[in-house]
């Protein structure tokens, strides 16, 4: 996990992919995008490479987050309005499944908490397939986020 703010992604050397959906979030910061799926990038056999998921949703308590996480792509998760935190933990094989990994969906869920971290304003997390974390946490109450997840193709 990488957490960093959007003035320093440019110091992060993660590639070329990287790059390009850093460049997107900066543009969506003035641009705000609408709700739904954008393409950024597919390859020549329509996989797409890099997209971004604009998600709209309240906030939710603690206890109804649940641990995620993927294996075919990389979340860069960064809030365009509201307060968030993502619970944070170690994928590791000591966490039980809670239902099959979904390879088309490229998500699974895991029991366990992990640690609550609030997202710092212009900063974004980079969740890689070892990262088991639960967005959508509340930090004080219950409250509307616009929020990003550009997925990139590792």
């Amino acid at each position: 996990m990488i957490i960093d703010t959007l003035e320093h992604a440019k110091l992060l050397h993660l590639g070329a992919r990287f790059e390009k959906a850093f460049a997107w979030l900066c543009a969506a910061i003035h641009q705000s995008p609408e709700v739904g799926h954008h393409v950024i990038e597919t390859l020549p056999d329509g996989t797409e490479a890099i997209y971004a998921n604009v998600q709209a949703y309240s906030t939710r308590a603690p206890q109804d987050c649940v641990l995620e996480f993927h294996k075919k792509y990389a979340d860069v998760q960064f809030l365009l309005a509201g307060r968030e935190a993502i619970a944070y933990r170690p994928l590791t094989e000591d966490l039980e499944l809670k239902k099959p990994f979904d390879i088309t969906g490229d998500i699974g869920f895991v029991s366990g908490v992990g640690t609550p971290i609030p997202f710092s304003k212009n900063g974004f997390f980079v969740l890689f397939p070892q990262d088991a974390h639960a967005p959508g946490m509340r930090v004080e109450g219950c409250e509307t986020v616009k929020k990003v997840v550009v997925k990139v193709l590792l």
